[in-house]
């Protein structure tokens, strides 16, 4: 995998005599979470490209605009999504040309453009969505329930 290589509790608490801010358990958890995520990135990201050819910020982008039937604009599809504008205009532009998006602009409004999945593109990801969801739930399925209750709480409580 690339990222197996860990400091040990006695390296790092030989660091914090030096520094008393370092946490060596906090350190060590940070590592493995950042592991266990590129494990499972890894694991989603092979299987949408080789079944679907499919990237994970497309797949982001075609998830809001799932959501938004009604369409959404480009730059709030860019924010949602989390990537740039520039790359949300180029995502779009290749997606229309696929046929799975189609820009309609406002009648009233020609600057008012909104991006919408068409039929294509709706079908599309609902083909690929119970595929991923069941994905993830087996990379998931180490866990009991209970368990991944708990790391629900913990993530989201780290993540602030």
């Amino acid at each position: 995998m690339g990222f197996d290589v860990f400091p040990t509790r006695k390296e790092l608490e030989k660091y914090a005599q030096n520094i008393p801010e370092i946490e060596p358990s906090a350190v060590l958890a940070m590592l493995r979470i950042s592991q266990a995520a590129e494990y499972v990135r890894a694991a989603i990201n092979d299987v949408l490209a080789s079944h679907y050819h499919l990237s994970r910020g497309k797949l982001r982008v075609m998830f809001v605009l799932y959501q938004m039937p009604e369409g959404i604009a480009p730059s709030q599809l860019a924010d949602r999504a989390g990537v740039t504008r520039a790359t949300i205009t180029t995502m779009v532009k290749r997606m229309v040309r696929d046929g799975l998006t189609e820009v309609a602009i406002d009648q009233t409004d020609k600057r008012d453009k909104k991006v919408r999945l068409t039929a294509q593109g709706r079908e599309f990801m609902d083909d690929v969505l119970p595929d991923h969801y069941l994905r993830i739930s087996m990379l998931m399925s180490r866990l009991s329930e209970a368990e991944q209750t708990q790391l629900i709480f913990l993530l989201t409580k780290l993540s602030g």
